[in-house]
């Protein structure tokens, strides 16, 4: 993006951490639960990091999305486990300020830039 201003790409993933986990937590039927816990658990924050890297190849991309989504995952959970604080609520909550963490960190990279 050129200027000063954050994009709305960068803007629209973090609305959707945050109303996502919202909705989740709140309840939805069987089949949107799925699919929301999915965008939130792992394409959302892997989207987000994956931001944070400058890549122009789009299977590289799709791929590191997947990957960086599940490897926080597996981390975050990994942790709550050890500490014995796993709930699926604390997760999406904690998937959820991670992916608006990685939102803020690429806002400031855009603004900089």
């Amino acid at each position: 993006m050129t200027g000063r201003g954050v994009s709305r790409p960068t803007l629209a993933l973090g609305v959707a951490a945050v109303v996502l986990a919202l909705v989740t937590l709140v309840g939805l039927p069987t089949p949107l639960q799925t699919v929301a816990a999915i965008a939130i658990l792992i394409l959302l924050p892997g989207q987000a990091l994956a931001r944070l890297i400058p890549i122009t190849d789009v299977p590289l991309g799709v791929l590191l999305v997947l990957g960086l989504g599940l490897a926080t995952l597996t981390a975050v959970s990994t942790a709550m486990f050890y500490l014995t604080l796993w709930s699926w609520q604390a997760c999406v909550v904690t998937m959820a300020v991670i992916t608006v963490l990685a939102c803020l960190a690429r806002a400031r990279q855009e603004i900089a830039s």
